[in-house]
């Protein structure tokens, strides 16, 4: 066992620095153990803080699911500050939050509510719980420094270290050692029904937390003889409501992640920072802060005054320079072994750029056709192996959602995407929509894989029947006027980073009016798009250019956080056009409308609308919505609508829920307008 065990020297804990001259009566290793919590785990910083500001340095860390991050970090090399500072830069309440599944780019910026792909037993529901995409590609990205030092040896860390997982099949507690440092983390936090099972040497690890959320006795198994112990692990209330099932059923899980702790000595010492106010997912930036902070004052007050022998050993710096010697795929199919190649930026007989493959890694594990990719190292530094596992993306994916607007009527709407298994090498696409209003079918055509700023030919297609409704001046209903359209793209679609899209082609686009006019259109079409647009933030245009008409559309929308709960998010619609068929002109506000007035109420070939968006988080999920909006419509006349503007507000409720976003509203339009807005899901 790699653990230092010449310690010969002893720290008084009230002091910021080691006192010499003691001697411990039984030196031995000491290892540092961190318990799992969730975000209640960001309490171990502000222990490591006062470790660190007392000259404490463990010879092993052992650390289970939020402490396996934590610890690993820590191992690798990370300050208590440097590890606060990329906490708060991971985004992890994002990573965490629900409704937010990932699903190839073919099937649209549609935010799905249900999504099945091939598993063991069949189709299964997709995940839900959490952007396992985003979480993976973040281990990557924060760990590869410690990964590379490792290289497959978890005792060649700055410190040793260890992950515990749980064996899913038996319950049994998993010691990870060595491999993948980011893939074992992953392991270690895969809390069951929000992240998948990772599968390690045939076993499905999951979170280390049912097996020993606790992990002393993985020290002493490690040749640690005394242990420093930060747990944040969930204890029991003084009393429980028997008649609230939400309270029992918290009562049992916690059962789940809890068992007796393991004896401790008198040269043990333990923190219990009191976190348990806190929720295991809630990684909001002020609650962070209080965490952090729970923990240090905790460490503090448990070592004021006291004596202990501490650990001393010394480590070798890390290699920087690394030469990779082989690049082979052992887990996964080998066809992707010259593209993750392409994609990762790597050839054998390179040296390593580290900080380029920290980037690009990301870009791989969030692209669309992978959900994993480990790089799992070994060798020594100028002979480097690079031995892949690539989980790759589901080959069949099938989506759906459903909503319902109190103005609009239900909609809901089903997508399917095969990668290659009914014609090699070609993704398809089909997306069904079936609305009140409108009816659509759309298939496209693109190869099935694509490199790291991908550029891939695509053909699209629809056919879509649509209701436009008519309105008087004052709001008035008329008769309705049904359409038909179809149109089509050739063209390419380029990624630039994570998120951004664009698309470029030539266009055909055929329409049918009822009881008007029939046309048709050829020419070019570009498209931009910054992410999906149910995100708060985002930049979405596109410009259509044919021989029958024109119309350019954008919007931008950017969230702010104001502190105490407040968020505001600005945005602006604009859109202009010439000789518009009747359903490609714009209705105000889009598909949420303008307060006060009905959806599709003021439309016209040219669009200016601005409004502030200002949310306060006031219970769990729920938020209160104020938006204040401004905006116009016209027919033909310049560029920039000319003429009376619009103004309104809304005031409500909103909330994140297992069925998407539901929103409650009261809008109010100049002229004494009013309605109510009432929405559950997403609007497309």
């Amino acid at each position: 066992m790699a653990v230092a065990s010449s310690v010969t020297l002893a720290c008084c804990l009230g002091s910021p620095a080691p006192v010499s001259g003691q001697s411990c009566p039984a030196p031995g290793p000491l290892a540092l153990v961190l318990s799992g919590g969730g975000a209640k785990g960001l309490a171990h910083i502000g222990v490591l803080q006062v470790l660190d500001s007392l000259g404490i340095r463990p010879d092993l860390v052992v650390g289970t699911s939020m402490g396996s991050i934590i610890g690993s970090m820590y191992a690798s090399g990370f300050s208590p500050d440097q590890m606060e500072e990329q906490a708060r830069s991971l985004g992890l309440g994002q990573m965490f939050s629900s409704g937010d599944p990932r699903t190839p780019r073919s099937l649209g910026e549609r935010r799905p509510l249900i999504v099945w792909q091939p598993g063991a037993g069949g189709f299964r529901t997709g995940e839900a719980g959490a952007r396992e995409a985003a979480v993976s590609a973040a281990l990557n990205k924060l760990l590869l420094r410690g990964n590379l030092a490792a290289r497959g040896d978890f005792d060649s860390l700055t410190i040793p270290f260890r992950a515990v997982a749980t064996e899913l099949r038996t319950r049994a507690e998993v010691v990870l050692a060595g491999g993948d440092l980011a893939r074992a983390v992953r392991a270690s936090m895969a809390i069951p029904l929000v992240f998948d099972p990772e599968r390690i040497d045939g076993r499905d690890l999951i979170d280390g937390g049912l097996a020993a959320n606790v992990p002393i006795a993985a020290a002493r198994r490690a040749g640690a003889m005394r242990v420093i112990v930060s747990d944040v692990g969930w204890r029991p209330p003084d009393s429980v409501r028997a008649d609230d099932p939400l309270a029992v059923a918290d009562l049992l899980v916690g059962y789940l992640f809890t068992q007796p702790l393991d004896s401790l000595g008198l040269e043990d010492r333990v923190v219990r920072p009191p976190v348990d106010s806190f929720a295991a997912l809630d990684f909001s930036p002020k609650k962070m802060s209080e965490i952090i902070q729970r923990g240090h004052d905790a460490a503090a007050a448990a070592f004021a005054g006291q004596v202990v022998c501490l650990g001393n050993g010394e480590a070798a710096p890390p290699h920087t320079t690394y030469r990779v010697a082989k690049i082979r795929v052992v887990e996964g199919p080998s066809r992707y072994a010259g593209l993750l190649r392409r994609q990762l930026g790597i050839e054998e007989g390179d040296w390593l750029d580290v900080p380029g493959l920290r980037d690009r890694l990301q870009a791989v594990s969030e692209a669309d056709d992978y959900k994993e990719v480990w790089i799992q190292p070994s060798g020594p530094p100028d002979s480097l192996t690079l031995s892949l596992a690539v989980r790759p993306a589901p080959a069949r994916l099938v989506v759906a959602g459903l909503s319902y607007d109190n103005d609009l009527g239900g909609q809901m709407w089903v997508g399917a995407s095969d990668r290659g298994t009914l014609l090699r090498g070609l993704e398809g696409s089909v997306t069904l929509m079936l609305g009140e209003l409108r009816q659509e079918l759309g298939v496209g055509f693109r190869p099935a894989a694509v490199g790291l700023h991908p550029r891939r030919p695509v053909l699209t297609g629809a056919i879509a029947r649509e209701v436009i409704r008519q309105f008087s001046s004052n709001g008035s209903p008329e008769p309705d006027i049904n359409t038909e359209e179809a149109d089509g793209l050739l063209g390419f679609e380029q990624r630039f980073g994570r998120e951004w899209l664009v698309t470029l082609g030539g266009y055909g686009h055929a329409w049918d009016t009822q009881g008007s006019t029939r046309g048709n259109g050829l020419g070019g079409l570009l498209r931009i798009s910054s992410g999906p647009r149910y995100r708060a933030s985002g930049v979405r245009g596109e410009v259509v250019l044919t021989d029958s008409y024109q119309r350019v559309q954008a919007e931008a929308r950017r969230s702010i956080g104001l502190g105490a709960g407040f968020r505001a998010i600005p945005g602006v619609r604009f859109g202009w056009g010439k000789d518009l068929p009747l359903q490609r002109t714009f209705p105000l506000g889009g598909m949420d409308g303008f307060p006060g007035l009905k959806i599709g109420e003021r439309r016209g070939d040219r669009e200016l609308m601005v409004q502030v968006l200002v949310t306060k988080r006031v219970l769990g999920p729920v938020l209160v919505r104020l938006t204040a909006a401004s905006g116009q419509t016209a027919v033909g006349g310049p560029t920039l609508p000319q003429g009376r503007w619009e103004t309104g507000g809304r005031l409500g409720l909103g909330a994140e829920t297992p069925i998407g976003p539901i929103r409650v509203e009261y809008g109010v339009a100049g002229g004494g307008r009013n309605g109510v807005f009432l929405r559950v899901g997403e609007w497309y």
